[in-house]
C-alpha cells in the first residue's frame, strides 16, 4: 500500500516530466509564432496551476511534520514520566499504580518511536519534493522565457516589414532618395562631357588663330 509520501513524489515526480516535455517541445519544434505563442501560455497557465499545487502540498507536509513533532516530544515527555512514576509506586509497593504506569510508559515509549521514524521518513521525502518543486519551478521559468523569444521575433518580423515598405521589398535596395540621384547622373555626367567639348573646341580655335598670326 502506498503511503502519502509515496502518492505526493509520484505526483511531483509527473508534474515536472510534463513540464520538461513542454519546454522540449518548444525548444525542438518549429510552429508558426502566433499558434506556438498561444499554445505556450495555455501550458504556461496550467504549469503555473499545478505548480501552486504542489506548492501547497509541500508547505502542507511541513505543517505535518511539525505537528508529528510535537506529537513525539508529547510521547516522550508522558513515556519518561510514567516511567519515574512506575519507580515511585515500586517503592511504595502500589503494585496496581506501578503495572499501570509501566504500561503507559510503555505505551508512549512505542508513540515516541513510531512518530520519530515517521519524522525521519518524512523528512527525507520533503527534501526529495522540495527538490522536484525547485526544478518544477526553474523549468516554469525556462516556459515562461520563451515568452520574451516569442516577442522578440515578433518584434523583429514587424521591424522587418516596416523596413520593406520604406526601402521596398527586398531590405538591401537603395533608399529612394539615392534613387532619384542617380537618375539625375546621366543628366550631370552630359553636362559635363559637353563642357569638356567646348572646352576642347576653345583649345582648337585658340591653336588655329595663332598659326594665323604667325
Amino acid at each position: 500500500m502506498k503511503t502519502p509520501f509515496d502518492q505526493f513524489r509520484e505526483l511531483a515526480n509527473e508534474l515536472t516530466k510534463e513540464i520538461s516535455k513542454e519546454v522540449k517541445k518548444y525548444q525542438d519544434k518549429e510552429m508558426p509564432r502566433s499558434s506556438g505563442e498561444a499554445e505556450l501560455n495555455r501550458h504556461i497557465r496550467g504549469a503555473e496551476k499545478e505548480a501552486l499545487s504542489v506548492e501547497r502540498l509541500v508547505e502542507r507536509q511541513r505543517t505535518l511534520l511539525s505537528e508529528l513533532a510535537e506529537k513525539r516530544d508529547d510521547a516522550k515527555k508522558m513515556a519518561d514520566k510514567r516511567y519515574e512514576q512506575t519507580e515511585l509506586a515500586k517503592q511504595a509497593n502500589e503494585e496496581k499504580l506501578a503495572e499501570r504506569a509501566a504500561l503507559e510508559s510503555k505505551h508512549y515509549g512505542e508513540q515516541y518511536r513510531y512518530f520519530e521514524g515517521l519524522i525521519d521518513e518524512g523528512e527525507r521525502e520533503l527534501d526529495a519534493l522540495e527538490r522536484r518543486a525547485l526544478e518544477m519551478k526553474l523549468k516554469l521559468d525556462e516556459m515562461q522565457n520563451k515568452r520574451y523569444e516569442f516577442a522578440m521575433r515578433e518584434n523583429l518580423d514587424l521591424l522587418k516589414g516596416t523596413l520593406d515598405q520604406i526601402f521596398g521589398q527586398n531590405t538591401s535596395q537603395s533608399h529612394p532618395f539615392t534613387e532619384e540621384e542617380k537618375k539625375e547622373e546621366p543628366a550631370e555626367e552630359k553636362q559635363d562631357t559637353q563642357a569638356d567639348e567646348d572646352d576642347f573646341e576653345a583649345k582648337l580655335k585658340e591653336l588655329e588663330r595663332r598659326f594665323k598670326q604667325e
